[in-house]
């Protein structure tokens, strides 16, 4: 974790002149990036003569930390816990040191932009109202992109920036334009460690949450706001690490309490909100707009310019600027959009000094144009020489800005209403968007369709109601949502039917992944009542060349028709050759978990299928042993024993599971499963799973219990990717 320095000041460590530092009230805009470029141009020099690459500047990182303390202390000690709390998460996922050193300070400048919001805003008794929290989310956007000035690692940039952004099993992504729906695991993670520690921290209208009320209501949101895997990693974390969590908490501090600041530190907190103000001002009134150094070199490239230009920040940050970035052409005539530097209004500008300002069309990728309002400003020093570029885009389509407001509406409009996954509608425009991907890439990429029903619908419907009906689609979602992977898209196409979009997928690896959640939904209890079973028939198909949304799910839709023809509660396939007796042995996996006891002694036997190699599963279950602290007992031909836990003085089972030991016995096995894809046979392996307890178990409840917590971990890692 970073330290939070109160020392000296920046201009000792940069040797920038004091006239940088000390903000003059009022300041035109200038005079305020003009500071800003001052220190860019210092960070760069530090990045340079760094021996290695630095996350941020250390110099420029102890100022934004220390500012913040003084500030707001509760607030830098929020932006401590969430790093702890992302960085444990992290590691349980398998980050290395270096990734979660960047996850770490994201989250400790996570809310750097509120240093330029009013504090009645920030203390506020009560929820923000929707303009009020575009006011903040603005600002946060602003401070994202003064990381960018101050040569913040582009990986911390990148997680800041799209931190807001939902998380949505049915692919809706609406904040930012262009954007891609696959939201990675850095802002993933940031954004469940950012609900965890505020839901658990008081706040002026409401007390703090418990653990478990805490995770109930991010897992009632998980799937469309968070990630469901990264909830129950938390948890995990929690239940192991959580006490560390007291180190960031002062319980007996006034939270009006403020720190004494120096002139030197008050002036330092006026220049960083000042930069953060103007930025916020252009994120406002513009649609995109970049900064250039007096070398030309990109300073920033707002979240707004990728949908304005096709350029991510990625392909800018770090490089010199070049006409053809942004490609702006005549409204008035078919010239195209010039080339040389001297024809582009930057270049034009860059020679005399003065702002230009014009309508164009702005080029949008190899055939789209937008029209749009261009001004050029020059950031001049106080002899009138050019120091830096503004160029400010306004998009004339009439399409602005999107509230958050604007955002709920836009969802609500692509979700079905009962479950929160994309509706038919939805699904399609993201099945035609992944088939666009796929036929571009000449049908070298995979894409795969799976279509579920659940099975005899309406007789649940006539037996139990409306409404435990309506809680068996509910359930199933939620279900789906918790079993497949990010990137797949899930959507309810109409009444009992799914749809599940899994891209980079083949045929064989679809079925497997059907098969999976076929099994997952028959074991699981849906619905809400003890006596219903449900289950769900299932069809797969596979993209090719020359298909269309219609003909893709048309060819899963006929396979999933064959299922329900021939005994539903099974999955049906493109290609499919069955096989009778493999049949069979498939009916045997689908054996629910058997608890049985004899002479007071339990035993709970279950069985897993994992498609990944032998040597892959052994890695994956010795990252489950570590974890959970297991002991190998024995290891003999494809048969292991470990203990997990362990007995009290007693020797006999506590109320927690460290202190309910059990033997586990794991054997491994190969079977041919229920049919062939392309000609090819279909294998999976068998893992077979032994639980009797280790010492005295006075509850078959507790035993049972404590084997379907153990099973529900065991599988997440085995069938995890």
């Amino acid at each position: 974790m970073l330290p939070v320095s109160t020392s000296s000041s920046i201009n000792r460590h940069s040797g920038i002149s004091s006239e940088f530092l000390t903000p003059a009230m009022p300041t035109d805009t200038s005079g305020v990036l003009l500071r800003m470029l001052a220190l860019s141009e210092d960070a760069r020099r530090q990045q340079a003569m760094s021996g290695e690459k630095q996350i941020m500047p250390l110099n420029l990182m102890t100022l934004l930390l220390r500012t913040m303390k003084l500030l707001d202390s509760s607030s830098l000690l929020h932006g401590q816990r969430i790093a702890a709390i992302s960085s444990g998460v992290a590691k349980l996922m398998g980050w290395d040191d270096g990734q979660r050193r960047q996850l770490e300070v994201a989250a400790l400048l996570h809310d750097l932009g509120k240093l330029g919001v009013p504090e009645h805003i920030l203390k506020k008794p009560g929820k923000l109202n929707s303009e009020e929290y575009d006011f903040v989310l603005l600002h946060h956007h602003a401070a994202v992109n003064l990381l960018q000035a101050f040569h913040t690692d582009p990986a911390v940039v990148s997680m800041l920036s799209m931190l807001h952004h939902d998380f949505d099993s049915a692919g809706i992504n609406v904040p930012t334009a262009g954007a891609s729906t696959d939201l990675p695991l850095g802002p993933r993670i940031l954004a469940v460690a950012d609900a965890f520690d505020s839901l658990s921290s008081p706040k002026p209208y409401r007390r703090g949450m418990t653990h478990k009320e805490a995770i109930s209501v991010l897992e009632e949101k998980s799937g469309s706001r968070y990630d469901g895997n990264i909830i129950r990693t938390l948890n995990r974390w929690f239940e192991a690490e959580g006490d560390s969590l007291f180190r960031f908490a002062d319980p007996f501090q006034a939270s009006e309490t403020r720190l004494e600041m120096t002139d030197q530190q008050r002036n330092e907190a006026v220049l960083l909100a000042q930069f953060i103000n103007v930025l916020y001002q252009f994120q406002v009134l513009y649609d995109g707009y970049f900064v250039l150094d007096s070398n030309e070199n990109y300073c920033i490239w707002s979240d707004g310019m990728p949908s304005m230009t096709g350029l991510p920040l990625q392909s800018v940050l770090g490089r010199t600027w070049q006409p053809v970035d942004v490609q702006l052409a005549s409204l008035t005539d078919d010239k195209p959009s010039p080339e040389s530097r001297e024809e582009t209004m930057v270049g034009q500008m860059l020679k005399n000094g003065r702002a230009q300002f014009g309508s164009r069309l702005c080029r949008v990728g190899d055939t789209r144009h937008l029209k749009v309002d261009v001004y050029t400003m020059p950031i001049l020093a106080s002899n009138g020489s050019v120091q830096g570029t503004v160029q400010l885009l306004r998009n004339k389509s009439g399409v602005r800005r999107q509230s958050r407001e604007y955002v709920e509406l836009k969802l609500a409009a692509t979700r079905d209403p009962l479950t929160g996954v994309a509706n038919r509608g939805q699904l399609e425009t993201q099945l035609r968007h992944m088939l666009e991907d796929y036929h571009s890439h000449e049908g070298t990429r995979n894409l795969s369709a799976i279509f579920l029903d659940v099975d005899k619908f309406k007789r649940i419907n006539d037996n139990y109601g409306h409404q435990v009906g309506d809680q068996v689609l509910v359930d199933m979602t939620r279900l789906l949502q918790h079993e497949t992977y990010s990137g797949e898209i899930i959507g309810r196409y109409g009444g009992e039917e799914f749809v599940v979009l899994c891209p980079d997928t083949d045929l064989d690896a679809a079925v497997r992944r059907a098969e999976r959640l076929r099994h997952a939904i028959q074991k699981s209890s849906i619905g809400g009542v003890s006596t219903l079973t449900v289950t769900s028939s299932f069809g797969v198909s596979t993209a090719k060349l020359g298909d269309t949304v219609q003909t893709v799910l048309e060819r899963a839709d006929n396979c999933l028709y064959r299922a329900k023809e021939t005994g539903r509660n099974r999955t049906c396939w493109e290609t499919e050759v069955v096989d009778d007796a493999a049949l069979k042995a498939a009916a045997v996996q689908e054996q629910q978990p058997q608890f049985a006891e004899k002479d007071g002694l339990f035993e709970f036997r279950e069985k897993i299928e994992v498609s990944t190699s032998l040597e892959l599963t052994a890695m994956k279950l010795q990252a489950f042993i570590r974890e959970y602290k297991g002991d190998v007992l024995s290891i003999d031909h494809g048969n292991m024993k470990i203990r997990l836990g362990s007995l009290s003085f007693t020797r006999r089972w506590g109320s927690t599971s460290a202190k309910q030991p059990i033997d586990v016995c794991i054997s491994f096995g190969t079977m041919r499963s229920v049919g062939q894809i392309d000609g090819k046979p279909r294998t999976v392996h068998q893992v077979s799973i032994l639980v009797v307890p280790y010492g005295k178990v006075s509850e078959a409840e507790a035993f049972a219990g404590r084997c379907m917590v153990m099973m529900r971990d065991l599988r997440a890692y085995l069938l995890g990717s």
